[in-house]
C-alpha cells in the first residue's frame, strides 16, 4: 500500500504546491496501491472534517494559543487513535500517515511547528502520544507545554523510558498533584543530558528512573 502526502515541489524554475505525491516503502507503487491509497486519502479527510467539526460543537476549538489548549490537543489525540486499527493502516505505511494529515488538518494545524510535520516531533505524533495516557493524569501532570517538552526530549524516544514511564503513571496518577512533569522532567535531563540513550542498557536506564521517581516522590511528600 502507500500514503499520499503533499509536497512542494520546484519544476522548471516554478514552483507547484501540496503536489500529491505517493510515499511507500515498497517499490514499484502499483496501480491497486495507488487506488488503495486514494481510498486512505479520502478517509483521512473525512475523520479530520469529523474531528474539526467537534472540536468547534464542543468549543474546544477556542482554547488555541490560549491556558488549557491542553484539553483540546488531548481531545484530538483520542480521535486519532485510529491509526492503531491495522484494518485501515498498515504498520509500514503509519510513519507517512503524519505528515499526510497536515493537508486534512485545515483548523487543527496549531499555526506553528508545521515544519515539523512527517518527523519524530510531528504536533500530531504528540497528541496520538498524550492520548495514550489517562485523562486526568495528563492534565493533573501540567500543560500542553511540559507535555510537549517531554515529548521533545531525547529521553522520550527511549523505548525502555516510556516503558518505563508508562508502568509508573497510575502510582504518580494517584497522588493527585498538580503540575509536577516540569519538575520531573528537569531532573530526568539532568540525569541523562549528554548521554546517548541508545546505548545504554535497559537495566541502567530504569534503575536511573527509579531513583529520580524516589527523589521526586520524597520532596513532595
Amino acid at each position: 500500500m502507500a500514503v499520499i502526502v503533499r509536497e512542494s515541489k520546484v519544476i522548471n524554475n516554478k514552483t507547484y504546491y501540496n503536489l500529491k505525491v505517493f510515499k511507500s516503502d515498497s517499490f514499484p507503487i502499483t496501480h491497486s496501491d495507488e487506488i488503495e491509497a486514494e481510498m486512505l486519502d479520502n478517509f483521512l479527510s473525512r475523520e479530520m472534517s469529523r474531528i474539526q467539526k467537534e472540536v468547534k460543537d464542543n468549543g474546544l476549538h477556542k482554547l488555541k494559543g490560549k491556558n488549557g489548549v491542553i484539553k483540546l490537543w488531548y481531545y484530538v489525540g483520542k480521535n486519532l487513535l485510529f491509526i492503531d486499527n491495522l484494518q485501515i493502516i498498515k504498520p509500514s505505511d503509519k510513519k507517512y500517515v503524519w505528515q499526510a494529515l497536515w493537508y486534512h488538518a485545515k483548523e487543527l494545524i496549531p499555526g506553528e511547528a508545521k515544519t515539523r510535520a512527517g518527523t519524530n516531533r510531528d504536533h500530531f505524533i504528540y497528541c496520538y502520544n498524550l492520548a495514550k495516557y489517562d485523562e486526568q493524569f495528563v492534565f493533573n501532570a501540567g500543560t500542553w507545554h511540559d507535555w510537549s517538552d517531554l515529548f521533545d526530549s531525547p529521553v522520550s524516544n527511549n523505548y525502555y523510558f516510556l516503558e518505563w514511564f508508562n508502568e509508573k503513571s497510575s502510582l504518580l496518577k494517584e497522588k493527585k498533584i498538580k503540575n509536577w512533569l516540569r519538575v520531573f522532567l528537569k531532573n530526568l535531563r539532568s540525569e541523562f543530558q549528554n548521554k546517548d540513550m541508545s546505548f545504554l542498557r535497559p537495566e541502567y536506564i530504569r534503575n536511573k528512573c527509579e531513583k529520580i521517581l524516589e527523589s521526586f516522590n520524597n520532596s513532595i511528600k
